[in-house]
C-alpha cells in the first residue's frame, strides 16, 4: 500500500459516497490512524471538494472526548486526505445489527447522553452536523463513544443549504426542503436514532421510493414504539414522549437544545 508523507496506508476499511476510508499508521509515533481520501471521481466537483476542505477546517477546532480527533490534513498528488484518530470497534448500526438488536432503555440513555454532549459542543461551536445516524456513532472496544463524519456539517449562520444533503431516513422535514436549517435539525436526527436504538429499525423504512419516504417524514407521525423487553414496559410511554418531542415536524415544538434532550433521558440512568 502507498505512503502519504509520514502516513503509511495498511488496508482499506470502508467506502462511502464521496470518500474511501483506510487503516494506516503514523510513522512519526507508530499510532494507528483512519485515513479518509476524497474519491478521484469527485475531485473535479467544486462543491464536493469544498465540503471536504470545510470538514478539515471544522475538525481542526473540535476537541471533545466524544468526537473523533483530526490529526492531520494532507494534499498530495491531486488527492486530499483527512488523517484521523482510529477507533477500533463497531459503529452503533453494526452494534445493533450484530450484537444487541434493540438496546435496553437504560443503556440507550447512557450511550445517547454522551452523543448529546458531543453534539451540544458542536452546536456551541456554531456548527450543525446534519448527518447524525447510528453508523456515524462509534462504540470503541474500550466502551468509549465517538461521533464521526462531519463531511456535510453546516455553519449555523447560514439558514439555507445549496443542495439537499444527508441520509434520507434520518433527515428532518426542513432538511429535505434544504431551507431554514438550524440546530434543531440535528435534534430530529437524534430522535430518529433513539427510535432505532429502541426498536432496531427505522420509522419510515417501508416505502418503495425516496419521494414516498420524504412525504411521510414531512407529514406522518412517528409510529408508537412498543418496547421489546418486558423490563422496559414501565418506561414505554415516557420513551415514546421523548421520541415524539425530538421528532416534531415543526422545529419550534422539538427540544430546543441537546441539554433539554439529555435532561429527559437522564431519568432512565
Amino acid at each position: 500500500m502507498k505512503r502519504i508523507n509520514h502516513i503509511q496506508i495498511i488496508q482499506p476499511l470502508n467506502s462511502g459516497g464521496t470518500a474511501d476510508i483506510y487503516l494506516g499508521v503514523d510513522l512519526n509515533d507508530g499510532s494507528p490512524v483512519a485515513i479518509k481520501e476524497l474519491k478521484s471521481s469527485f475531485f473535479k466537483s467544486d462543491f464536493v471538494r469544498q465540503k471536504f476542505l470545510e470538514e478539515a477546517n471544522q475538525y481542526l477546532y473540535l476537541n471533545h472526548p466524544n468526537i473523533v480527533k483530526l490529526k492531520d490534513f494532507i494534499k498530495k498528488d491531486e488527492s486530499h486526505y483527512l488523517i484521523m484518530e482510529y477507533v477500533e470497534g463497531k459503529n452503533l448500526s453494526e452494534h445493533i445489527s450484530t450484537v444487541t438488536g434493540p438496546i435496553p432503555i437504560q443503556n440507550i440513555a447512557l450511550f445517547l447522553n454522551e452523543v448529546l454532549s458531543a453534539i451540544a459542543y458542536v452546536h456551541d461551536k456554531g456548527l450543525i452536523h446534519l448527518d447524525i445516524k447510528p453508523s456515524n456513532i462509534m462504540l470503541s472496544n474500550e466502551n468509549t463513544i465517538k461521533v464521526i463524519d462531519f463531511g456535510i456539517s453546516h455553519d449555523s449562520g447560514q439558514s439555507k443549504l445549496e443542495t439537499v444533503m444527508g441520509s434520507p431516513s434520518y433527515m428532518s422535514p426542513e432538511q429535505i426542503t434544504g431551507k431554514n436549517i438550524d440546530y434543531r435539525s440535528d435534534i430530529y436526527s437524534l430522535g430518529i436514532t433513539l427510535y432505532e436504538m429502541v426498536t432496531g429499525k427505522l420509522p419510515f423504512s417501508n416505502y418503495e421510493t425516496r419521494e414516498e419516504m420524504f412525504e411521510a417524514i414531512k407529514n406522518h407521525k412517528i409510529p408508537y414504539v412498543k418496547v421489546p423487553y418486558s423490563f422496559d414496559l414501565v418506561h414505554q410511554d415516557k420513551i415514546n414522549q421523548i421520541i415524539n418531542k425530538a421528532t416534531k415536524k415543526e422545529p419550534k415544538d422539538r427540544y430546543q437544545t441537546c441539554e433539554e434532550f439529555q435532561i429527559d433521558l437522564l431519568q432512565f440512568i
